[in-house]
């Protein structure tokens, strides 16, 4: 064994220190330089562009109202609105930020203003107009004519966003819904808008999955700015490996979802181990499909389900539901799961509307989901049949104005741990109007929207 001589280790302990200083500097170096990268990565304003679309009047909204026989009595017209389209900037799935668009209504009354959102229901084409015409900017619209600020956000890959849109995603649904705040916020200050601090959050069918995936991630991300007053999901399918799942199997009015829940999750997450996610799909639907879901900007989901299977499930080629059926550890049935929203905790209180009659959405997803809460801890939530008859599209209207009513008790007498029913009167006329809508649905069984 050789000892070295002092010297020696005198320059050795000095080489060892100029090498842990060299590391020390280059990392310092590298981490300012990584920070540097993110915060370019992050921008420094969401707002990206607004354009006034229209300018509604007190007169006008009463006249629309008139038009589509809605009592002002239900559905109050207090304020003149402005109605803003929005372009702003939101975290995709990468960490990078892309564009997406929504709909801003804001009540003109020179008030602090309650923020109200609403996720829209599901469809498969890019394109949205502003329009007075369209059932559920129209929600919007009733409540920014009672004094909420109403946002309404496209998702990403709808409206005028970049990308594509990932059908039932809860993070980039959240996602779409916090950054539109953000950019909301930015444009309160230009056009003279004031926050009261209250945050409402409701959608329906796919609406209902997405505000409940943003009172979620809300919760988690516990920004002082935005903490939720209420939500209120209504329709939604937050129990997709459970109760959803079961429509899959069996004759369903919407055999399109199965293919949208694929073509997403595969951009999502690779679910599938290919480079053709058409190709799982059996003939003809593999060539098919690709005009429905790729850059299709007009076809729509009825034209769709009419060329489907009426069994979901049978155009996906046999293997592969047999591995989905076999294998607990399959990738779609493992994100699915990550996608469910029923094994969480909410703080803030919810309200969860459906209707018994529901063919599209399964009712028990509410019920899954209230249970599981309520096991967790959850203290203030409620569940809430509107109907044992009406079907997914004839329930939406009284699910809206029983969500009107649970907002409206928070936002004009704050906190109300009780919650308290529908006033007598308002009950009595949605009653009245219920049972004329059960009626028709009974007769026709036609189950159209009807705004």
């Amino acid at each position: 064994m050789v000892v070295p001589e002092n010297g020696d280790i005198f320059m050795q302990t000095f080489t060892m220190s100029r090498i842990l200083t060299l590391v020390l500097v280059f990392w310092t170096s590298f981490h300012a330089f990584s920070e540097d990268i993110i915060k370019e990565m992050v921008p420094n304003q969401y707002l990206v562009s607004y354009t006034l679309v229209k300018s509604h009047t007190k007169t006008s909204i009463s006249e629309l109202w008139k038009k589509h026989k809605i009592p002002k009595a239900i559905l109050p017209v207090r304020n003149d609105v402005d109605i803003y389209e929005i372009i702003y900037k939101a975290k995709w799935i990468d960490s990078s930020f892309r564009q997406c668009s929504g709909i801003y209504y804001v009540p003109k009354n020179g008030k602090a203003v309650p923020y109200m959102m609403y996720g829209h229901g599901t469809q498969i084409h890019r394109h949205r107009e502003v329009s007075d015409g369209d059932a559920q900017q129209g929600i919007c619209l009733g409540f920014a004519a009672d004094g909420y600020a109403a946002i309404y956000p496209d998702y990403f890959g709808i409206g005028k966003g970049e990308g594509n849109h990932l059908y039932q995603h809860a993070w980039s649904e959240a996602m779409s819904f916090i950054y539109m705040l953000y950019a909301v916020d930015e444009l309160n200050k230009k056009i003279g808008v004031q926050h009261n601090g209250q945050l409402f959050l409701t959608g329906y069918s796919q609406g209902g999955h997405s505000s409940m995936a943003a009172h979620k991630y809300l919760e988690e991300l516990n920004d002082p700015r935005f903490q939720v007053t209420a939500s209120s999901p209504m329709s939604g399918a937050y129990d997709m490996t459970g109760e959803q799942e079961k429509y899959m199997y069996q004759q369903y009015p919407r055999p399109f979802y199965l293919p949208y829940l694929l073509l997403s999750y595969q951009e999502a997450y690779r679910v599938i181990e290919t480079d053709n996610i058409y190709s799982i799909f059996k003939s003809p639907f593999d060539t098919l499909l690709p005009k429905f879901f790729s850059n299709n900007d007009s076809r729509t989901m009825e034209e769709l389900d009419s060329l489907m299977p009426k069994v979901p499930k049978d155009v996906v080629i046999d293997s592969l539901v047999h591995l989905y059926n076999t294998q607990p550890d399959f990738p779609f049935k493992l994100r699915l799961a990550e996608n469910n929203l029923t094994d969480w905790k909410p703080e803030a209180p919810m309200q969860l509307c459906y209707c018994k009659g529901d063919r599209e959405v399964n009712y028990k997803n509410s019920e899954v989901a209230y249970a599981s809460m309520k096991a967790a801890g959850a203290q203030r939530i409620k569940l809430n049949n509107l109907s044992d008859r009406l079907d997914h599209n004839t329930c939406a209207a009284f699910a809206v104005l029983s969500t009107k009513y649970f907002f409206d008790r928070y936002k004009n007498k704050g906190d109300n741990p009780k919650m308290k029913d529908v006033p007598g009167f308002k009950k009595m006329l949605s009653n009245i109007v219920k049972k004329k809508e059960e009626k028709k649905y009974l007769q026709s069984q036609s189950d159209v929207a009807r705004f």
